[in-house]
């Protein structure tokens, strides 16, 4: 049975259930997003993170929700204008069904705010509980016509999971039980991990990032903080072709995040000759081949947001694109919508709502920090994080960066690199394993030093 074909049924299917009604809700769903859209934008984005498009059924509600999650996606600022502007360039302008059903939403909860999302969040259950009935009768009514064989019977008990993750416990409106727990633990015989197919990380991290979790990686200016959480985002892009990451851009330039990709890329990609920060300066052939085939190998998967940062943004990219990865770069240059003058009460706020979408939405983050000044190696936890009391109690793993200094200057090796020890001050559930790395920055690329150290922490084939 094709998603496809489960979803879109005549009004006069005798499984569709109450087809008028269904469809109230959903238009009543984008009055409280659209109305909101202008003034609280963060309001119309947790209204629309309740639902996913194979919920909407309405041939007019429909193409309306997909223009609007769109804007949402693409718009650290969207505004009603996005919408109209987006629902002409789909060709539903004046005069079609769509057009109408943004204008009815729009006019009759003008100046209505508050109650309009107070009725749009009632009718997400309504919405959600309409797709779940749907579901579930178009999967019984495949068994009852085919009497039963083994096949259909084990595609409805699919379809039933299925539902259940997107409509219940998953969605946050049901309760957890032990059950659930017990069930969860016994699927899982590790916590699931975004692999990056580098054994000096995957080895010692027990498969890699940490699905569910935030990476932590906190150090002082010049240690190359960045330069380790792109070496493992693309990395892991390279490793999973299917995979899709989102990157928050804070004050990189888009210019020198393309150098430092090309530096990549050649150290990742096979068949590509070596780069260094200069060459990609320059845009010589040897750098240009490196982005090239960058591109050929992860295409669209790797989203950008600019500036100005907020988890907001980040999190509509997240669903929009069912990203499995995200990188905050960094912690400190994320803005949150409400105004206050207590900054460290406000990033507190910001990584524990970055924790929650890792939750929520399965996927791992990867967070960059600064170094608090008075913080070093030796401080203890609960010190590090610039400006948060929070992020080393919040993380799953926190690592320090620590370059080999004399004299308050990097000590150079004969091949030009300098060591770097990413001290692991904490690492829930797991052993605290130090990462001992040799940092190029001429490529912007680490390297293990002691490769054979990690072997035997190689997670086991299939994991």
């Amino acid at each position: 049975m094709s998603t496809a074909n489960a979803r879109r049924k005549p009004a006069g299917d005798p499984f569709d259930v109450s087809h008028l009604v269904a469809e109230a809700a959903e238009r009543q769903v984008l009055a409280g997003v659209l109305v909101n859209l202008d003034r609280d934008p963060a309001t119309s984005r947790a209204i629309m993170a309740e639902l996913s498009a194979d919920m909407i059924y309405g041939t007019a509600t429909g193409p309306l929700f997909a223009v609007v999650h769109r804007v949402l996606a693409e718009s650290s600022e969207p505004s009603r204008a996005d919408v109209l502007a987006g629902l002409n360039r789909a060709g539903h302008g004046q005069g079609t069904d769509v057009f109408s059903v943004f204008v009815d939403a729009v006019s009759e909860y003008a100046g209505m705010e508050p109650q309009s999302a107070r009725l749009a969040r009632a009718a997400v259950g309504e919405v959600r509980e309409t797709h779940e009935r749907r579901q579930l009768m178009h999967a019984a009514e495949v068994v009852a016509r085919s009497g039963g064989r083994p096949d259909d019977i084990t595609g409805m008990i699919r379809q039933l999971e299925r539902v259940q993750t997107t409509s219940g416990a998953a969605a946050g409106n049901g309760p957890l039980t032990v059950l659930d727990i017990v069930d969860a633990w016994a699927r899982n015989e590790r916590q699931p991990a975004v692999p990056t197919g580098l054994q000096w990380f995957d080895g010692p991290t027990e498969g890699g990032l940490p699905v569910g979790g935030i990476v932590a990686l906190v150090a002082y200016p010049q240690v190359g903080k960045t330069a380790l959480a792109l070496q493992l985002t693309l990395a892991a892009l390279v490793h999973d072709r299917s995979m899709r990451a989102v990157w928050g851009m804070g004050e990189m330039p888009k210019g020198q995040m393309g150098q430092r990709m090309a530096c990549v890329a050649a150290a990742l990609l096979p068949g590509c000759d070596p780069v260094t920060m200069s060459d990609a300066r320059r845009r010589t052939p040897a750098a240009r081949a490196a982005n090239v085939a960058l591109c050929d190998a992860i295409g669209d998967r790797l989203s950008v947001i600019p500036a100005p940062l907020t988890v907001d943004a980040i999190e509509a990219r997240v669903v929009a694109t069912g990203a499995r990865l995200v990188v905050v770069d960094y912690l400190q240059l994320i803005r949150s919508p409400d105004k206050t003058t207590d900054r460290v009460h406000e990033l507190d706020r910001i990584i524990g709502r970055i924790r929650d979408m890792a939750i929520q939405r399965e996927c791992a983050a990867i967070v960059i920090s600064s170094m608090a000044k008075a913080a070093g190696t030796t401080s203890r936890i609960g010190q590090f994080g610039k400006g948060s009391g929070e992020i080393d109690y919040a993380v799953e793993m926190l690592y320090v960066g620590q370059a080999d200094e004399r004299d308050g200057r990097p000590v150079v090796g004969d091949d030009g690199t300098v060591g770097v020890v990413w001290q692991c001050k904490k690492a829930r559930n797991l052993e605290q394993r130090d990462l001992q790395l040799r940092f190029d920055g001429d490529t912007q690329t680490y390297d293990a030093a002691g490769f054979d150290e990690f072997s035997s922490f190689a997670p086991r084939p299939g994991l």
